[in-house]
C-alpha cells in the first residue's frame, strides 16, 4: 500500500506540504541524533535534518548556517525549494528519508497522505512546472500572499501580526528580522498580493485557516483602527471556537486595554538588556511546534492498547487451598463448678514445675535431712558421755 500512495504522489513538490506535515518534520528531525547511519553509497550521514541536508545538496558552508535556526529542518526545506532545480519533490524526500534510516518519519508521511493531509489542495488554474508557478486560468482566488504565488499553493505560517502603523519600526525592524531569522514563518498585511476586492476577507482567511498565532502589538494606537478591532475580535473567537491559543499579546507600551482582552497574560517588550533577551527567548517558546506522540505511524514506539473480550466460558474458579483452620466457637456456656478441681489442678502443677525447675532447692532439702540425722546421733553419743560416770 506504501508504494501505491509513493507512486500517486510522483513529483508533487514540497511547496505544497501543508503545515501538519511541516510540523511533523520539524518536529522529529530537529533534535539531533548522535548515531549516524551508513547510507547505500557507503557514506556515514547524521539521521536528522543534516542527513536530508547533505542529500539535498545543501553545501556545507550554508548547512553550518543553518544551526543558527531554531527550526533547522523548516530552513533545509525552504532553502531545497528555493533553488527549483526540480528535485525538491515528495518522492525524493520519502527516498533521503530511507537512506538515513528514518523509517519512523517516512511511515508519518505516508499516514498522512492516505489521510489526504499530507499535501494542500492545488489552487485552480495554477500548474507548476520544474518547482516554478505558472498561472493559467483566472481563479486565483486561493492565491493571497506573495508567497502563494511564488510556490503555487497556499502557504502556511506560524504568526501573523497585528500592529499600529505607529509601531511599525518595532515590528518590522525587530520582531520580523529576529523571528524569520530563526525560522519561523511570519506574516502581516503587506505580504497580500494586490488586487483583492477587499482586504478584509483575504486576511480573514488568513487569520483563521493558515496561521497557527495572532501576535497583537498592544499600544495606546492599536485600538484606534476599526480593522484591527475586527480582526482581533475575529481571531478571539476563531479561538474559542476551536479551543486553542490562538491569541500572542505583546505590550509593547503600557496601555489600557478594552474588557474583552484585559484577561490575557501579555509578554511585556522592555529595553532594559536583562529582560529584552528574556523576552525573546519567550517569544520564540511561544511560536515553537511541540513534539506530539505518533499515534498513527506503522512504526510507532507507543504501547498499543488491546482489549479483549472475556466470556463466560474463559471464567474459571481459583484454585482452593489448604488454610489452617481456626477453633469453632462454644455454643454452651461451660459451668462453674469444677473450679475448685481447676485451681487444685493449677496449684499441682505449679508445685510440680516449681520443683522440676528448682534442683538447688532439691539438693537443699536432700543436705538438710542427713544434717538432722547427723546432729540426732551426735547428741545421742553425747548422752552417753555424760550417763558412763554415773
Amino acid at each position: 500500500m506504501s508504494m501505491t500512495v509513493e507512486t500517486d504522489l510522483g513529483r508533487s513538490p514540497l511547496s505544497r506540504l501543508t503545515n501538519e506535515s511541516r510540523n511533523l518534520l520539524s518536529s522529529l528531525l530537529n533534535t539531533k541524533k548522535i548515531l549516524p547511519c551508513i547510507c547505500p553509497d557507503q557514506i556515514k550521514r547524521h539521521r536528522d535534518w543534516r542527513g536530508v541536508a547533505s542529500l539535498a545538496n545543501i553545501s556545507s558552508e550554508i548547512a553550518a548556517s543553518i544551526k543558527e535556526y531554531n527550526d533547522k529542518t523548516g530552513r533545509v526545506l525552504d532553502l531545497w525549494i528555493q533553488r527549483s532545480d526540480g528535485t525538491s519533490t515528495i518522492a525524493k524526500l520519502l527516498e533521503i528519508l530511507r537512506w538515513i534510516d528514518r523509517y519512523d518519519v517516512h511511515d508519518d508521511l505516508l499516514e498522512l497522505a492516505r489521510n489526504n493531509q499530507l499535501l494542500a489542495h492545488p489552487v485552480s488554474g495554477v500548474q507548476i512546472h520544474g518547482g516554478v508557478p505558472h498561472v493559467t486560468g483566472d481563479n486565483e482566488e486561493d492565491l493571497i500572499t506573495f508567497e502563494d504565488k511564488q510556490f503555487g499553493t497556499p502557504q502556511h505560517y506560524h504568526a501573523f501580526v497585528l500592529y499600529a502603523e505607529e509601531d511599525s519600526h518595532f515590528v518590522k525592524d525587530q520582531l520580523l528580522t529576529r523571528m524569520r531569522n530563526e525560522g519561523f514563518r511570519m506574516c502581516i498585511e503587506e505580504d497580500l498580493l494586490p488586487g483583492h476586492n477587499t482586504r478584509f476577507a483575504a486576511v480573514a482567511r488568513l487569520l483563521t485557516e493558515r496561521c497557527r498565532k495572532i501576535i497583537l502589538i498592544f499600544s495606546p494606537d492599536f485600538h484606534v483602527s476599526p480593522a484591527i478591532r475586527f480582526y482581533t475580535n475575529l481571531a478571539q473567537a476563531d479561538g474559542i471556537v476551536k479551543r486553542e491559543l490562538k491569541l500572542l499579546p505583546i505590550e509593547l507600551v503600557p496601555t489600557v486595554l478594552p474588557a474583552n482582552l484585559r484577561h490575557y497574560f501579555c509578554l511585556k517588550y522592555s529595553t532594559e538588556l536583562s529582560k529584552i533577551c528574556n523576552f525573546w527567548v519567550k517569544l520564540q517558546m511561544s511560536l515553537e511546534t511541540k513534539e506530539l506522540p505518533r499515534l498513527h505511524s506503522t512504526s510507532s514506539t507507543h504501547s498499543a492498547v488491546n482489549i479483549t473480550e472475556i466470556t463466560e466460558q474463559a471464567i474459571e474458579a481459583p484454585p482452593s487451598k489448604d488454610y489452617l483452620a481456626l477453633p469453632s466457637v462454644p455454643r454452651t456456656s461451660s459451668s462453674l463448678t469444677g473450679l475448685d478441681s481447676i485451681d487444685i489442678d493449677y496449684k499441682t502443677h505449679i508445685q510440680h514445675d516449681t520443683k522440676s525447675l528448682s534442683p538447688s532447692s532439691d539438693k537443699k532439702k536432700k543436705d538438710g535431712y542427713f544434717t538432722n540425722i547427723f546432729n540426732k546421733l551426735k547428741g545421742k553419743k553425747h548422752k552417753k558421755a555424760i550417763m558412763l560416770p554415773n
